[in-house]
């Protein structure tokens, strides 16, 4: 039920219980008759005329939508849509409270957070939302004080650092327009130096070619005489020496056969016999052995891999690879040469093993105790007496097969051809060569010496230029790209900041590139390169105190990494703090001069991003700067 009261006496209203504000609580009358003006409680004085009543001794709601009579401002009943006609009390849920705060700022609350029980220091430092004691408000001391001086502190701290790095900031436009001058000069000076040297490489380079040509010539004769004694060489010895590589692989088909079957048997031993008896013979044989397969595993895997094969697959086998062998090997003296050495390694290599073999087999025989009857023991006493058969009978073929191919001879023909092969491939070495022909242009030097010479001078001034042309590059580039305003970040163009976070380590090069590094395992990911600046709204202006970083190593199931460096004002150059608020999107806070304001002489006011801007404007300057403070302290509000 609504309580009204009104009175009317001269004009003025009468405010009814607790209702009444002056006007100079907290703020100064400038009228020269220093009359205080009376006003409803929570009203800004900046609206104190809108809450006078009208002719007709009533209120209109600040947006205009009602009129109600002006005893029922301040009733504790929401009226207006707009909450204004409860500047003082909590009756409306959209309208404010202002707070004078004297000593202080004044503010705006939330209406819904007048006499809630809770003191409202940061907003109304003075106390004055908390009036209705009878009703269960909360009795809040005035501190506006003490917050204010320490509003002022802070504020004066603040302004030493934005002053300290302002002067930074123009100590750094001095030092980019002085720096930009000795780039460009350096820029001037490499250019030069770099036609001059251009002129020069294209001198070296047409020298070069033209004892390369002289060389190429030479040995385009030189070749063709070496081509003749190549040829005659293939026409005189390579069908003996297809002959002897046959005669030799023929020779280890045998051998191979022999080496695999001496495996074998030792094998079967070891797998077969009783240890119980305790043979020393047969651990003798077996240690030895062990050692030789340790040293060579691949052994006894070749030699059961063939341990099934009969005769006929065998002799398969051993065609085919006659057959890949003559197509790979009889092609030319050098390929059918190489073949033959490869061959006689071989051989000597498998009469080494087969005697070691053997020696061990046939001291087990010699010596094994045969009144234990180990019947895997005597299967190698009878095998190896077979083995002896099988040997010397393969032996009698192939010294057969080698008298009647006459081997002593075709070896000695492979020997020779051998060394005219060498004698042609050391002649292809040695020669570019026209020493001769040349002897008569320089006493001091010969041909080679004069085109390794040129070469050298050539490759010397072809690496300099390129260093040189990489530096004008990037030397041009540095100066063509927006550096900020009065190049403020020239002279920190490519330096690097980092961050230690605990279990990474974060690099910002600026107007450069970016990175994470983990302290644990040192992986680095990249965030990005330099990709602009930021964009300071909707007119399109460049904000200098933001600067980006895209294109980084791509997220597992994500996106490419970025990152966002953005610069509040101070004096010295440091990353403070960085977050990921997105899947390997990540916000870096960085302090240095760049963001700090200047007197306006080197032109870069466009360095102040907007929240740079003051913020101890009063809060009555407009209903919504009201509004949208009202919410955001409400928000704080909840969290106590």
């Amino acid at each position: 039920m609504r309580l009204i009261q009104k009175t009317m006496t001269l004009g003025l209203v009468l405010y009814f219980g607790n209702n009444v504000a002056v006007s100079g609580a907290g703020t100064e009358d400038n009228s020269s008759s220093q009359q205080k003006q009376l006003y409803p409680r929570g009203v800004d004085p900046a609206l104190a005329k809108q809450y006078q009543p009208n002719s007709a001794n009533n209120f209109v709601c600040l947006d205009g939508s009602l009129e109600i009579p002006f005893a029922r401002v301040n009733d504790d009943y929401c009226d207006c849509p707009d909450g204004s006609d409860e500047p003082g009390t909590s009756a409306c849920n959209n309208g404010s409270f202002y707070c004078v705060n004297k000593g202080h700022v004044p503010a705006r609350l939330s209406s819904k957070r007048v006499n809630d029980g809770v003191c409202d220091y940061d907003v109304c430092c003075d106390g004055t939302d908390e009036w209705d004691h009878d009703n269960g408000a909360a009795r809040c001391p005035d501190k506006c004080a003490e917050i204010g001086a320490e509003r002022r502190a802070l504020e004066e701290a603040e302004q030493r650092v934005r002053a300290l790095g302002s002067q930074k900031r123009a100590q750094i436009a001095r030092e980019a327009k002085e720096l930009r001058r000795e780039k460009e000069v350096e820029l001037e000076h490499k250019a030069s130096e770099l036609d001059e040297l251009t002129a020069r490489l294209a001198k070296a380079e047409e020298l070069k070619n033209e004892l390369e040509e002289k060389q190429r010539l030479t040995r385009e004769a030189s070749d063709k005489s070496r081509d003749a004694r190549k040829q005659t060489l293939e026409d005189d010895y390579l069908a003996d020496i297809v002959t002897y590589r046959k005669a030799l692989s023929h020779e280890l088909h045998r051998k191979r056969l022999h080496r695999d079957t001496l495996i074998l048997m030792l094998r079967s031993v070891r797998e077969k016999h009783n240890a119980e008896y305790n043979d020393g013979a047969v651990k003798e044989a077996l240690a030895k052995y062990a050692e030789f397969i340790d040293a060579y595993p691949y052994m006894e895997q070749a030699a059961l891999e063939y341990a099934d094969e009969d005769e006929k697959s065998r002799t398969e086998r051993q065609l085919q690879m006659d057959r890949d062998n003559e197509a790979q090997d009889d092609i030319s003296v050098a390929a059918c040469c190489e073949a033959v050495g490869i061959y006689e390694n071989e051989l000597e290599t498998l009469g080494d093993d087969i005697t070691l073999l053997y020696e061990l087999l046939d001291k087990l025989r010699a010596n094994y105790d045969r009144n234990y009857h180990d019947l895997a023991v005597k299967a190698a006493d009878v095998g190896l007496g077979e083995f002896e058969l099988t040997r010397d009978r393969d032996q009698a073929a192939v010294d057969a097969h080698n008298s009647a191919a006459n081997i002593d001879t075709l070896r000695e023909r492979v020997a020779e051809a051998k060394q005219i092969h060498e004698d042609l491939a050391s002649a292809a070495d040695d020669s570019p060569d026209g020493k001769k022909e040349n002897d008569d242009d320089d006493d001091d030097a010969t041909f080679e010496q004069k085109l390794a010479s040129a070469r050298t001078d050539f490759w010397d001034l072809q690496s300099k230029k390129n260093t040189l042309s990489g530096a004008v590059s990037n030397m041009r580039e540095l100066l063509e790209k927006d550096l900020g305003p009065s190049d403020i970040y020239l002279p920190y163009s490519g330096k690097c900041f980092s961050l230690d976070t605990g279990e990474y380590t974060y690099e910002l090069c600026l107007l450069d590139r970016a990175s994470q590094v983990g302290n644990k395992d040192s992986a680095r990911q990249g965030l990005g390169s330099f990709s602009g600046f930021g964009s300071g709204g909707s007119d399109g202006s460049t904000d200098y105190t933001v600067m980006k970083f895209t294109g980084g190593t791509k997220c597992w199931n994500g996106p490419e990494r970025s990152i966002t460096a953005t610069f509040e004002c101070a004096e010295d150059i440091k990353v403070v703090s960085v977050s990921e608020p997105e899947k390997c999107e990540y916000l870096a806070k960085m302090i240095g001069p760049f963001a700090c304001p200047v007197d306006g002489k080197d032109g870069a006011d466009t360095t102040l991003s907007e929240s740079d801007n003051t913020s101890s404007d009063s809060a009555s300057n407009s209903d919504s700067n009201s509004d949208s403070n009202a919410e955001a302290v409400e928000h704080k509000h909840d969290e106590l």
